[in-house]
C-alpha cells in the first residue's frame, strides 16, 4: 500500500515524542488505513478529552503508547516515529497537509485536491501531479470536514460547498458530493498569497515596466478608478496590492474581500507600534444554510461611502455587486478592482453582464456606466514559461453609438517562446508604449493634483520619441 503521500518536502520539526526507544519495530502486514481506525477507536475510547483539546506533543504520547501496548504493525513503516506522525496528521491534522508542510513550500501558490486520490500543487506559476493521496474517498471527507470545523463552517450533504478563511491570506473552497461524483468525493482548492510578494520591486522588471508601474501610481493616487481582467492565477491580485500599497502611504483606502483576506496595507511605526496609515479591511460573510445571514460584497460596497474612504477596493467582483461598484466609481470614488475576462475589450462585457444581476438595464446605459466608471483596464497573463505580466494597459475614453472608445497605452508583445524540451524556459518579447493618454485623462490628473512634469514622459509614444 502506498504510505499516504511518500514524497517528504519538508523534516517534521514537531518536538519528538520521548520515550520511543529503538527496539519495537511498528512494521507488519497490516494495512495502515486498518492500523489507523484500530489506533482510533482505541484512543477515543481511552481519552476523557477531545482530541482537537490535547496538544500535539500529548497526543502523540499517547498515540506511541497505545501502538506499543496494542503491538499495533502495519506496512506503513519499521520507524516508530514515522508511524506515530502518520498517524497524528491523519487523526488530528490535515493528514499529508500538514504533516508534509506543503503550503510552508517556498514558493507555494495552491493545493489542488481533485479527487481524494488526484492531488496537485502550484509552486512559482508551475502546476505539478504529485504523490499525495487520501486513504480512501471518507477519509477525504473527514479531513477537509476538519479543516473546516475550525473556521465553524458547515460541510455535510445539506451544505455541500464551503469557503472559509484559514489563515491570512489562506483560502479554502471545497465541494463534496452530491456535487461531485461519489467515486471522487471531495475537490478543493486551498490558496496561499505570500504578503512578501505583493511589492513594487518584485514586480517592475517582470510583470511590467517602470514606466508602465509608475503611470498606474499616478491614476490611482490621483482618482482614476481602474479594473485590472485576467484568468485565475494571471496576477491580478498581487498587482493591486502593489499600487494600493503605494497609495496607502497617503490615501485613506477601504478594501472588500469574499470570506477571506489576501491583503493587509496597515503599516506601523517601528518605535511606537501605532499604525500610520489609514486602512479599514473587510470581508464578507457567506452563509451556505442561511443566504439570510449573508454579508455581500454589494453591502459592504454600500456601506464604504460611511467610512470616507479615498480608494475602495473590492478584490473581485464576480457578481451583482458589479453595478453598485460602477456606480460608486461614477459618484467621485476612486475605484480599483480585479474581474476575469480575456483582454481589455472584453473586461466592459464582463461588468456589464454581472451587474445586470442586479437591473436589468439597457446595454447602452450599462456600457456608458462602465465606459466612466472605469477609465483605465489593465489585462495580465501568466506566459508559456510561467512569468506573470501586465499584456495590456488601455484608456477608455467614451462610449458612443454602440461602440466603446479605447486606445492601448501599453502592451507586451510576444515575437518567439523558448523551450528546453517539453518546458517552455523562456518567452521573447517586450513592453512597449503604444499611445498617450488623453486629453482628458491629463486634464483629469491635473485636477486631483498632479504635476505636468510627471505626467510629461508619457504623452509621447515610443515610435514618436524614437523618431525624435
Amino acid at each position: 500500500m502506498p504510505d499516504n503521500g511518500a514524497r517528504v518536502l519538508y523534516t517534521n520539526t514537531a518536538a519528538p515524542v520521548e520515550d520511543l526507544g529503538d527496539i519495537f519495530s511498528p512494521l507488519g502486514e497490516q494495512p495502515y488505513s486498518q492500523a489507523l481506525e484500530r489506533v482510533q477507536q482505541g484512543l477515543v475510547q481511552d481519552l476523557k478529552r477531545n482530541v482537537d483539546d490535547l496538544s500535539e506533543q500529548e497526543l502523540k504520547t499517547k498515540i506511541t503508547q497505545f501502538i506499543r501496548d496494542k503491538n499495533v504493525k502495519c506496512d506503513l513503516t519499521d520507524q516508530i516515529e514515522t508511524l506515530v506522525d502518520h498517524i497524528y496528521h491523519d487523526m488530528a491534522g490535515m493528514s499529508f497537509i500538514s504533516r508534509e508542510r506543503v503550503m510552508e513550500q517556498p514558493g507555494f501558490e495552491e493545493l489542488d485536491i481533485n479527487s481524494w486520490d488526484d492531488v496537485e500543487v502550484i509552486v512559482r506559476g508551475k502546476r505539478d501531479k504529485t504523490d499525495y493521496q487520501f486513504l480512501s474517498p471518507q477519509h477525504a471527507q473527514d479531513i477537509i470536514l476538519r479543516i473546516l470545523r475550525k473556521t465553524k463552517t458547515p460541510f455535510d450533504v445539506a451544505t455541500p460547498r464551503a469557503t472559509a478563511e484559514l489563515g491570512p491570506g489562506i483560502r479554502i473552497t471545497a465541494l463534496r458530493a452530491p456535487l461531485v461524483d461519489d467515486d471522487v468525493a471531495v475537490s478543493a482548492s486551498i490558496r496561499k498569497v505570500n504578503m512578501s510578494t505583493v511589492s513594487r520591486e518584485k514586480l517592475v522588471g517582470t510583470a511590467l515596466t517602470e514606466d508602465m508601474m509608475t503611470f498606474l501610481e499616478l491614476c490611482l493616487t490621483h482618482g482614476v478608478s481602474m479594473a485590472l481582467s485576467g484568468g485565475t492565477g494571471a496576477g491580478k491580485t498581487t498587482l493591486a496590492g502593489a499600487l494600493l500599497t503605494h497609495a496607502a502611504e497617503t490615501l485613506r483606502i477601504y478594501t472588500i474581500e469574499e470570506g477571506s483576506r489576501e491583503w493587509n496595507f496597515i503599516t506601523r511605526d517601528e518605535i511606537t507600534g501605532r499604525v500610520s496609515n489609514s486602512i479599514i479591511h473587510t470581508k464578507t460573510r457567506p452563509n451556505e444554510k442561511d443566504v439570510t445571514q449573508n454579508i455581500t460584497q454589494e453591502e459592504l460596497v454600500k456601506d464604504a461611502l460611511r467610512f470616507d474612504p479615498q480608494i475602495i477596493s473590492p478584490g473581485e467582483i464576480r457578481g451583482r455587486e458589479a453595478f453598485e461598484v460602477m456606480g460608486v466609481s461614477n459618484t467621485g470614488h476612486t475605484v480599483i478592482t480585479t474581474v476575469h475576462a480575456n483582454n481589455t475589450l472584453d473586461t466592459p462585457k464582463r461588468i456589464i453582464t454581472l451587474a445586470k444581476k442586479a437591473y436589468d438595464m439597457s446595454d447602452t446605459t450599462l456600457y456608458d456606466m462602465c465606459a466612466s466608471a472605469f477609465p483605465i483596464l489593465i489585462h495580465m497573463e501568466m506566459g508559456a514559461d510561467g512569468v506573470r505580466r501586465v499584456t495590456e494597459i488601455r484608456e477608455v475614453t467614451g462610449y458612443e453609438q454602440g461602440d466603446m472608445k479605447s486606445h492601448l497605452l501599453f502592451e507586451f508583445k510576444v515575437f518567439d517562446n523558448v523551450y528546453d524540451g517539453d518546458v517552455c524556459t523562456k518567452v521573447v518579447g517586450s513592453f512597449n508604449r503604444c499611445g498617450a493618454p488623453s486629453d482628458q485623462l491629463i486634464q483629469q490628473l491635473l485636477k486631483k493634483g498632479a504635476k505636468r512634469s510627471e505626467l510629461t514622459p508619457f504623452t509621447a509614444t515610443d515610435e514618436e520619441e524614437a523618431s525624435a
